[in-house]
Order: C-alpha cells, then structure tokens, then sequence
C-alpha cells in the first residue's frame, strides 16, 4: 500500500529532473543575449569552451595572449584586443577551414587571480569531431607563451563542453 506513493514520488522527482533539464537546455537558446561572453555555439559547428584559472592579474594574462597570438602570425590573426577580451581567427594551414576564438577575461577578488573563459568555434560545415583541432587551438597560444607554466594555472574541460578534447593530440 505505501509503495503506491513512493512510486507517485519518484516518478513525480524523475519528471522535474527531466524538465530542469529541458529548461536548462533549451530555455538557454532564448536566454543568451548578444553581450554573453559564450553564445551558444551552432550544433553542426565543431567547437571547444575551455575554464582556466590563474594566480597572475587578467591584464599578465591578456597580454600575453595577445602578444601570442601576433607571433603566429598569419597563422591566428587578432581581430580585438580589451583588457576584458580577446577575438580571434585561426586559419588552417590549408586555408580551407577558419576558427573563431574568442577568451574572456574575469578578475578572481579574492586572489588577485584570474578566470578565463576560452572558446574556438569552427565557422564552416565541420564534423563535430574535429579531432581536436578546436582544444588545440587554445592550447597552442596557452602553451607556447609559458602560461601551462603561470602560477595557479588550472585547466576546466570535458569532451561535453569541448568536442574532440579526448582526440586532441596537443595535450601530450
């Protein structure tokens, strides 16, 4: 007789998880607006988000980006500079396919640190595997200009928010 309840509970709990979820997917395509620093990306672009956390100021940190990104020339081309952001391409050597790429800037207050929000979005019509051609994008500027090095660096990603990330071959 008590199992009659417990399972009207449970089925009503899997019900609002699935609707949370719902929302929380779908409700976000009408949230963001054009000044959010991650648009969601096109489902058939290939894409990689990426969270990195450092004990260096933002501004170290920007300009060091940008600094990088110059240096690669023409291979990523610097599209805008701000203390609080960075837009960029990356073309392929092939020139066929092109990247955005665009890092956020966020201060930490409580550590004098910084929180970067790092994005590369594939603008033509990609395989969402991209073997990780995405996460290597970022990962090459974050490298080559000793920031895997900085003090407090931490590196937040998952296949979820960056397809390709487990193919990538950059990382080892």
């Amino acid at each position: 007789m008590n199992s009659v309840p417990l399972q009207k509970k449970e089925t009503m709990k899997t019900i609002m998880l699935v609707s949370a979820l719902i929302l929380g997917l779908f409700g976000c395509f009408v949230a963001v607006s054009p000044t959010d620093p991650f648009p969601l990306p096109v489902p058939y672009h290939a894409f990689c988000r990426s969270l990195w956390l450092f004990a260096t100021p933002c501004a170290e940190i920007s300009t060091t980006i940008a600094q990088q990104i110059q240096a690669f020339s023409p291979e990523y081309t610097l599209i805008l500079a701000t203390p609080l952001k960075i837009k960029a391409n990356h073309t392929s050597p092939d020139g066929i396919n092109v990247q955005n790429i665009t890092f956020s800037f966020s201060p930490t207050i409580l550590t004098g640190g910084c929180h970067v929000s790092a994005q590369s979005i594939t603008l033509g019509f990609t395989s969402l595997l991209d073997d990780g051609l995405n996460y290597c994008n970022l990962y090459k500027l974050l490298s080559a200009s000793g920031l895997t090095s900085a003090p407090g660096f931490m590196e937040m990603t998952n296949e979820w928010a960056c397809l390709g990330y487990g193919l990538a071959k950059c990382k080892t």
